[in-house]
């Protein structure tokens, strides 16, 4: 916990500079090796560069470079999945873009003596919503995703991507699960619920997952740079929110 605390507090430059430098690196060798390294991927990777910035500024919840980056990033990813004829996907950056320039004001008028976004805890009714709304999302979205298949949304099929406890799961299925999951974690941490980066935590174990059964390898790196940083999001908003309730 010692550790933790320092990484939160006073060597927080230091482990940001570290975590961005290794997570760019492993971005830098998937693009390398695993492209064409032609002007759409060139745009991808600095995406990509961008929001390792915006992702570790909010797990420090620095608002303007956490939330500000996030929209440029967003910006960046909807045009990279329009260009690929992904328009559909293109609803989930969009969403996220969304909340970023929500949460700029929000996160502006909850704010420390140092600038930083004040996260809180969750209620217990705040968890029974966050789960009813996954619940309906994951009800609701197969028949919503067949609407939009004109518009080159998550394709439906049975391919089975991972095998859990011998039950197939299948590419669609897992894309159901983490766009749901991921959409409400992106709502709860911009409403400043500390839980929310458990859900990120999830998110990234499903593609983790995905990505090392299918020897996606710089691709497994990548996520569980993400994931690095979402357990340090997670103890710092979780020690932060403790700390202003016992002032």
């Amino acid at each position: 916990m010692k550790f933790l605390d320092k990484i939160t507090n006073e060597w927080q430059r230091q482990w940001a500079v570290s975590w961005f430098l290794c997570g760019s690196l492993a971005l830098f060798a998937g693009f390398w090796f695993a492209t064409e390294r032609d002007t759409l991927d060139v745009v991808m990777l600095a995406v990509a560069n961008i929001g390792l910035v915006c992702v570790v500024a909010l797990a420090f919840r620095k608002n303007v470079t956490g939330n500000g980056l996030g929209i440029i990033a967003n910006i960046g990813e909807s045009a990279v999945q329009g260009r690929m004829g992904a328009t559909g996907l293109m609803l989930a950056p969009m969403f996220y873009l969304m909340t970023h320039i929500y949460g700029l004001f929000y996160w502006k008028k909850n704010q420390d003596s140092d600038g930083n976004m004040l996260p809180r805890e969750a209620s217990k009714t705040v968890w029974l919503i966050t789960l009813v709304f996954i619940t309906i999302g994951l009800a609701i979205f197969p028949w919503l995703n067949e609407q939009l298949q004109e518009y080159s949304f998550i394709e439906s099929g049975g391919d089975a991507a991972i095998s859990l406890l011998g039950i197939d799961i299948s590419w669609y299925t897992i894309n159901v699960i983490a766009f749901v999951l991921g959409v409400t974690a992106q709502t709860t941490m911009i409403l400043r619920y500390s839980f929310s980066w458990s859900i990120w935590i999830i998110v990234n174990f499903v593609w983790l997952s995905v990505n090392l059964a299918n020897q996606n390898y710089i691709f497994a790196i990548q996520t569980m740079v993400y994931q690095v940083n979402a357990f340090i999001g997670l103890y710092s908003w979780w020690r932060s929110s403790k700390l202003s309730i016992s002032r």
